[in-house]
């Protein structure tokens, strides 16, 4: 299944880039989404490209209710982003994967943080694919909803967050 969302950040890149790669925003958004951050580690140097590795956890209370049937303890989600080079406008590029501990569920995708000026609008496309026989498609259907509101809820706080530090 197919997710999509875009959303405007009240910052120029450089700015978003930097909230986006802060531990303690990512705890705060992984709470605010109903999971917690295990961890994130940066590999590489943010002034080029580099990788961002962050794992999640999250309780299957927070499942749709189709899910909830096959998951009993929770998830864990890995999610690596690889970040390309800024261009000469600061705009970036990230290629995301994510993985679901203990079941056959990914996503792949892609990210876009373009400048416009002292705002970054930020595009997310991601794929989701759940390998789970009779179940699967309809997992990935119920989970859709959820993708597109983390990745909404991602720079709706990250508004807030720049505007409080």
């Amino acid at each position: 299944m197919a997710v999509s969302a875009q959303q405007t950040v009240n910052a120029p890149v450089d700015k978003v880039v930097a909230t986006f790669l802060d531990e303690s925003f990512n705890r705060h958004v992984a709470e605010r989404g109903g999971a917690t951050l295990a961890s994130q580690t940066v590999d590489g140097d943010p002034s080029g490209p580099f990788t961002v590795t962050t794992v999640r956890k999250m309780g299957s209370e927070k499942l749709p209710d189709i899910a909830k049937k096959v998951i009993k303890d929770g998830l864990t989600i890995t999610q690596v982003d690889s970040w390309d080079a800024p261009e000469a406008d600061g705009s970036r590029s990230i290629r995301t994967e994510i993985t679901v501990g203990g079941m056959p569920a990914s996503g792949q995708g892609s990210q876009r943080l373009t400048a416009s000026g002292d705002k970054t609008d930020v595009a997310v496309e991601m794929t989701l694919t759940t390998k789970i026989p009779i179940l699967g498609a309809k997992i990935s259907a119920a989970a859709e909803p959820y993708v597109g509101k983390a990745l909404s809820l991602q720079a709706r706080e990250a508004n807030a967050w720049i505007a409080s530090h």
